[in-house]
């Protein structure tokens, strides 16, 4: 272990002597005559310790410690002051000035050798507590790294099913076998991502970033979410679930709804999971909030009480004090099955806790528990819950409860407003558009930041642009910025599959008004879409847009009906599918093999980009394997063009050299499969009939479509027209890529062309 270093200053050599022979078998020693010539090496050496005379020529013992105090580098150096002087008055200085200690003349050996001694263990306590705090700060940095990754890996295949399986549920004649299964996709993928929310909440509590929004809330709105939400959980159990509320609870409350539903969600899960039979008993009620200071009710403010009580396994008294232990899990060999990370209850006590309320549990092994949550919240006025309101809600038929999570959303119609969609998958893009679009939204897209830019050059303004984050060549921060650099001052939307700690903040001061992670909660969209295009509008124009919603529905119920709109969706995914491989699968064989990539660091970064976004395509279509050897790469690359900390470049050197050759084969194989598969399905469809004046109607059709902004107007009818000549294909190709990036006016003019 390297010797602490000292710095001895004395204008007397005999002193410098005497201190270097005490001190020099422990420590580094290092010598000034004068207070210039300390101040100087102080600087240079940067000692752990200075033993600092007071009495010199020149610059005094004082000067010298004012001086060091006035300079960053060398204001925390210790320094104990060695005089021989017995007044009080200078000690009361040099202490006053930041020195730690005296040592006097003549010197004591032992007395020396102690003093230095214990102020060197503090430093030395010192540094190792701040060496430790950094390397906790670099394992947390790279814990959120891996989080963000994690983040976004899980939620960019689950943004594709959750928004398929979100469109496929509006359908009304579904089979109920189709819907039931249907159901059962959208709960468990809403599932899975409570469990990831759980990993990115526990990321903020131990970085400090979990903070408590308060705002004001339905009461019943509340219970009744958490109602729904939980009752799935029950399953085939045979459990009955009670609830008991009481109708003299405040109608409105203002706290943090979002973290009070956790909570509930928390301790509901919890009690299903480990109930096997018996009664699980939700109950909600308030009472007064007694002032610490006068011990009186404080007017303004009541306490939530919610109470959640089981007969399923209980807990020992042992399993009770480490219940809020982080990762905490019991009854393993019971619950084998049990999902989860075991964070929930912990989370929940941290909540309650940034909330100033109060947690308490009575349990018994094999009898059940009782958790107890009380939360400080304050009242709008003092209208109540009511009997009724209560009633509805203890039979479950409060109006807001529904079958599934999609049909809470009431959606305003809004073909007053326009949108702007950038992303570069387009995948993404056929599931954003087609929940967008049951808003009548007039819809443009864009798959890369430049053509995002090139519209606002050309004066398109929107209601909201909608921008990825990670796309190749221009991120969506970078586009943003360079939009904002115009003059554009009207809302961008960050779209992300990235939703760590701290990412909302990245993008709210980078030129965006808001951010919604992937996959698309529909709620969140749907308050987006009021919040900055219907709120905007005169009620007159919004009332106009609604008096034609039973129109809308109708048309909607119609368009469920058609029997080919699920095969159009599978095919525009393979189409969609077949162009981004064609361009990622273009760009990877000009680079001329692996090493090209490898040896520039801009085509590192492109090739990162790239994978990535060819393996969640690869993903949607189920083609997993190849989707993880996508993974594998994008990971490599990202490692060597140091977006994550590691040591491990040469095997990922020899990972992307070995891997890419096979992975551009199969990748090519993949397309032509596809081609082919797609090619065997138009020849299974009845001839367009181009001879006749069938394909000149066809066309009248698809400009009335286009001039009416109807992208599946103008889909459905190319998807009816097979076996044309290549001319005829290429045209049709070249109407429907426009429809498809809403190039709607181009659509027509080229349709015109074959009408006359």
């Amino acid at each position: 272990m390297e010797k602490n270093k000292l710095l001895i200053v004395d204008d007397d050599m005999s002193n410098l002597i005497e201190l270097t022979h005490i001190l020099q078998p422990e420590y580094k020693i290092c010598t000034a005559k004068d207070g210039a010539c300390a101040v100087e090496i102080a600087k240079r050496v940067l000692p752990d310790l200075i033993l600092l005379d007071i009495i010199m020529p020149g610059m005094s013992g004082f000067d010298v410690i004012t001086e060091l105090k006035k300079d960053e580098i060398t204001k925390n150096i210790r320094v104990i002051f060695i005089t021989g002087s017995n007044e009080t008055s200078n000690e009361s200085e040099g202490l006053s000035k930041g020195a730690v200690d005296y040592i006097r003349k003549p010197f004591d050996r032992m007395v020396v050798i102690l003093r230095v001694r214990h102020h060197i263990q503090i430093i030395n306590m010192k540094q190792e507590m701040e060496y430790t705090a950094k390397n906790a700060e670099m394992a947390n940095r790279a814990k959120s790294v891996f989080l963000a990754n994690m983040s976004h890996e899980i939620r960019t295949p689950m943004n594709v099913i959750l928004g398929v399986t979100e469109i496929m549920l509006h359908k009304e004649t579904l089979p109920p076998e189709i819907e039931d299964g249907l159901n059962k996709i959208y709960s468990s993928c809403d599932m899975l991502l409570g469990i990831i929310n759980d990993i990115l909440d526990f990321s903020k509590i131990e970085a400090g970033k979990l903070d408590i929004m308060p705002g004001q809330y339905r009461v019943a709105h509340l219970v009744n979410d958490a109602l729904h939400l939980n009752m799935m959980r029950i399953e085939s159990k045979p459990i009955e679930f009670e609830l008991q509320i009481d109708g003299n609870i405040p109608e409105k409350l203002i706290g943090d709804e979002l973290r009070i539903k956790q909570i509930f969600n928390n301790l509901l899960s919890n009690a299903f999971k480990y109930t096997n039979s018996g009664t699980v008993t939700l109950s909600v009620h308030t009472k007064p909030y007694i002032s610490l200071n006068s011990g009186k009710p404080e007017k303004g403010l009541i306490l939530l009480v919610i109470s959640v009580c089981d007969t399923g396994f209980g807990m020992t008294k042992d399993q009770l004090n480490k219940m809020f232990d982080e990762y905490s899990r019991f009854h393993n060999k019971n619950s084998k099955t049990i999902e989860g990370t075991g964070l929930g209850l912990a989370i929940t006590h941290t909540l309650v806790t940034l909330m100033n309320g109060d947690i308490n549990v009575v349990s018994e092994p094999g009898k059940g528990s009782l958790f107890t949550v009380s939360l400080p919240q304050r009242t709008v006025d003092s209208a109540v819950l009511g009997k009724e309101a209560a009633s509805e809600l203890i039979n479950f038929r409060d109006n807001y409860m529904k079958q599934t999570r999609r049909v809470q959303i009431v959606r305003d119609p809004m073909p007053y407003g326009s949108i702007l969609i950038v992303d570069d998958v387009e995948t993404n893009l056929h599931v954003a558009v087609s929940l967008m679009k049951l808003y009548r939204l007039k819809i443009d897209t864009a798959m890369d930041g430049y053509k995002a830019i090139e519209y606002v050059k050309k004066g398109k303004v929107y209601d909201i642009i909608f921008m990825d984050h990670m796309m190749p060549e221009m991120d969506g921060i970078e586009a943003a910025k360079k939009i904002r650099d115009l003059g554009y001052n009207d809302p961008i939307v960050a779209l992300t599959a990235n939703a760590v700690a701290g990412q909302a903040d990245i993008f709210l001061h980078n030129g965006f008004n808001d951010f919604i992670s992937k996959p698309i909660d529909i709620r969140q969209l749907d308050i987006v879409l009021n919040k900055y295009i219907r709120d905007k509008q005169p009620q007159e124009v919004i009332e106009e847009a609604r008096k034609n919603i039973e129109h809308i529905h109708a048309e909607s119920r119609e368009s469920n009906s058609d029997q080919s709109a699920e095969r159009q969706i599978n095919t525009l995914l393979l189409e969609s599918f077949i162009k981004d491989a064609r361009k990622a699968v273009s760009w990877l064989e000009e680079q001329n093999g692996a090493q090209s990539i490898l040896n520039d660091e801009k085509k590192l970064r492109k090739f990162t980009v790239i994978v990535h976004g060819i393996k969640s395509s690869l993903w949607n279509i189920n083609k997993k394997e190849l989707s993880e050897l996508a993974f594998n790469l994008e990971t490599g690359g990202r490692e060597l063009s140091g977006e994550q900390d590691n040591d491990s470049g040469e095997r990922n050197i020899n990972l992307i050299t070995a891997a890419l050759p096979y992975f551009i084969f199969q990748l090519r194989d993949l397309i032509k499969t596809l081609e082919i598969k797609l090619n065997e399905k138009n020849e299974n469809q009845k001839s367009c009939g181009e001879d006749s004046e069938t394909l000149k109607e066809k066309f009248i059709t698809i400009r009335e479509k286009a001039a009416d902004y109807d992208r599946k107007g103008v889909l459905d009818i190319i998807a009816e027209l097979k076996n044309c000549s290549e001319e005829t294909k290429a045209i049709l190709e070249s109407i429907k890529d426009h429809v498809f990036h809403s190039e709607f006016e181009e659509a027509e003019i080229i349709a015109a062309k074959y009408t006359r």
